[in-house]
C-alpha cells in the first residue's frame, strides 16, 4: 500500500496564497470593469454615428408625421378606413387618433430638438477655436449628415476641397463623433 503524503499549510502560507487570489481578483474584476466602461464607449459612438446618419429621417418624420384623422384632409376613403378599422360609427374622424404614432413623432421631435441643439453648440465650438481642424470637424459633419442630400459630400470630396489626405478626414470624422457623443448622450468615463 502506498502511503498518501500529507502536505499541511502553514498560517503563514494560507496568508500569502489568499493575498495573492485577492490581488488577482482585483486585477480581474479592474480588467472585466475597463472592458465594460471600454464596451459603452465604443456603443455609444456607434449610437451617435446612428443617430447622425438617420438625422434627415428623424427631421421629416418629426414634421410629417399622420396620426390624428383631422390631418387627413385629401381622404375620400376614411370612412372605410375606419369601418376596417372596427371603430364603431359613434367615433367621428375627427375623433380618431393613433396614439403610438402621434408618441412616435413628438419623442422624434425632442430628439431632433435636443441633437439641432447640440449640433449648434458644436458648429460654435469649432468656429470660434483657434485650430483649423475644428472647423473642419464640423464641415465633415456637416457634409456628411446634416446638408441637404443633393450637398452631402464624400470624404474624398471633402479631403480634396480641404487639401488634406483623405485618412486625416476620418481622423476628424471620428474625432467630431466622439465629441456629438459627449454632447448628445453626456460624458461617460
Amino acid at each position: 500500500m502506498k502511503k498518501k503524503a500529507e502536505t499541511t499549510i502553514t498560517a503563514e502560507q494560507r496568508r500569502e496564497i489568499a493575498s495573492i487570489a485577492s490581488q488577482i481578483a482585483i486585477e480581474k474584476y479592474r480588467k472585466e470593469a475597463e472592458q465594460a466602461k471600454e464596451e459603452r464607449r465604443d456603443k455609444r459612438l456607434h449610437n451617435t454615428k446612428l443617430l447622425m446618419e438617420k438625422y434627415r429621417g428623424f427631421v421629416i418624420h418629426s414634421q410629417s408625421a399622420v396620426y390624428d384623422a383631422a390631418q387627413v384632409r385629401d381622404d375620400f376613403d376614411l370612412e372605410e378606413l375606419l369601418d376596417i378599422m372596427n371603430h364603431s360609427s359613434e367615433v367621428g374622424p375627427r375623433e380618431l387618433a393613433v396614439v403610438s404614432v402621434q408618441e412616435s413623432a413628438a419623442k422624434t421631435r425632442i430628439l431632433v430638438h435636443h441633437i439641432d441643439r447640440m449640433l449648434d453648440y458644436f458648429k460654435y465650438c469649432c468656429e470660434h477655436s483657434p485650430k483649423p481642424e475644428d472647423a473642419r470637424r464640423y464641415r465633415v459633419i456637416y457634409y456628411s449628415y446634416i446638408a441637404e442630400e443633393s450637398e452631402q459630400k464624400t470624404f474624398q470630396q471633402l479631403a480634396e476641397e480641404e487639401n488634406v489626405d483623405i485618412s486625416t478626414i476620418y481622423k476628424d470624422h471620428r474625432a467630431a463623433i466622439q465629441q456629438m457623443s459627449a454632447l448628445i448622450f453626456g460624458y461617460i468615463d
